[in-house]
């Protein structure tokens, strides 16, 4: 598992969701040194979701037909470009405008990168790369926050963004110098699948891996637009402190991932993921209901940090499955335009409920979505492989059906005596 292809995407997503993870919990506070109401707090936040919904299914298409490698370099060029406009950003309206150039980048690389490693991984090993991969995912998430933090509260916020673009030449430079064009797995002069998009819109785990990716997407969009906002001005707390608790969630559920991807590949991935939306459905509870912040942060680490952390590998690795059949980058993109729309819906949305009523009231709202989204898939995949079980049953059976019976001395079968 370990190879060149493989621990280079790696390291290149590790780079590119640090940089990442350093502007989410910025651009809330940011976007209220201009003024900014919770609603356009949550469009500042979830501006990048509305190229990343509208190009995400194209790119998807085009990378499994010409491969992987071109995109990723430009979803690298696009986030470089994003962390340069934010840095000489002087009006709200440049704020949003970058925010969603970062979309672009979304839409290209993240998408492309799960399908680079679904293509990697061996069938029943899927749970097994995706939680290695998710290490790497999970702790640059983790890591960029804290980071910005530091550096916010050491240099200033321009700091940031200037290390931002940084980390994005980095990612180019290494997915350009050191990942193969093509994995070695797949033989060159193949073409890879790419199903027609009536058969992949009507295919029953794709349906529910969607629902899912929007249910998630719409409580981390609650999360990541108001957290940080929450913080500083309900508790007092410092970047630094902020920082922690985005990393925190992020580090517990990097470094959980080995393990919970095995678990995938052992155990029942629809009721996992149950699990998973479960827990986190009880982290996000836990900032309702107190104002502790030693009690958020730990509440956060264990919910969208352990909780997530399961769903996502657990859902992932059946995603990896329907890629084979539909198209790999096809399918990681396709989830990504649902988080897109989700993030979408939970950022503009829990704006319009912090404004009607309250941030806690917006992080119950992300609650009961993920205990929807969660329950919803379980039932409709748990029916889905119900069906599949029984009818690799049923062929079994007709086959054993029309074999010829065997004879006490296990010859031919006798024939009957004429009458």
């Amino acid at each position: 598992m370990l190879s060149r292809p493989f621990l280079t995407i790696a390291m290149s997503m590790f780079t590119a969701t640090m940089g990442l993870g350093m502007v989410l919990p910025l651009l809330p506070v940011y976007a209220t040194t201009f003024g900014a109401s919770g609603a356009t707090i949550g469009l500042t936040v979830s501006a990048f979701a509305i190229p990343q919904l509208l190009v995400s299914p194209f790119i998807g298409r085009w990378a499994d037909r010409f491969g992987r490698k071109p995109f990723l370099l430009l979803g690298a060029a696009a986030y470089f470009f994003s962390a340069v406009g934010w840095w000489s950003a002087d009006s709200l309206e440049m704020l949003i405008l970058y925010r969603a150039i970062s979309g672009i980048g979304s839409a290209l690389i993240f998408s492309n990168a799960q399908a680079y490693v679904g293509d990697l991984a061996p069938a029943g090993s899927e749970g097994r790369y995706m939680g290695a991969f998710g290490v790497a995912d999970f702790l640059g998430f983790g890591l960029g926050p804290l980071f910005a933090g530091v550096i916010r509260d050491t240099w200033g916020l321009g700091q940031v963004f200037l290390s931002m673009a940084v980390l994005y030449a980095v990612v180019f430079v290494l997915i350009w110098v050191l990942l193969p064009a093509r994995p070695a797995r797949l033989h060159l002069g193949t073409t890879q699948i790419t199903a027609p998009w009536g058969k992949i819109f009507r295919h029953p785990t794709m349906q529910a891996l969607m629902l899912l990716r929007t249910c998630f997407a719409l409580a981390t969009g609650v999360s990541m637009s108001f957290l940080a906002v929450h913080l500083e001005q309900s508790l007092a707390t410092t970047a630094t402190m902020v920082g922690l608790v985005f990393a925190m969630q992020q580090i517990v559920g990097g470094l959980s991932q080995p393990f919970l991807g095995r678990l995938a590949d052992r155990f029942s991935r629809p009721w996992l993921v149950f699990a998973g939306t479960a827990t986190m459905a009880a982290g996000l509870s836990t900032i309702a209901w107190t104002e502790s912040y030693p009690l958020i942060l730990l509440g956060v680490t264990v919910g969208p940090g352990l909780g997530a952390a399961l769903a996502n590998v657990s859902a992932q690795a059946l995603q990896v499955d329907t890629g084979r059949d539909l198209g790999m980058a096809t399918v990681a993109s396709l989830g990504s335009a649902s988080f897109a729309a989700g993030f979408l819906l939970g950022a503009i949305g829990g704006g319009r409920v912090v404004d009607l009523t309250s941030v806690p009231v917006a992080f119950l709202l992300g609650a009961a979505v993920m205990v929807f989204g969660g329950t919803v898939f379980l039932v409709r995949v748990r029916g889905i492989q119900a069906r599949a079980a029984a009818t690799a049953s049923a062929a079994a059976a007709a086959v054993l059906d029309v074999l010829p019976a065997p004879t006490e001395d296990g010859g031919e079968p006798l024939e009957a005596p004429a009458s």
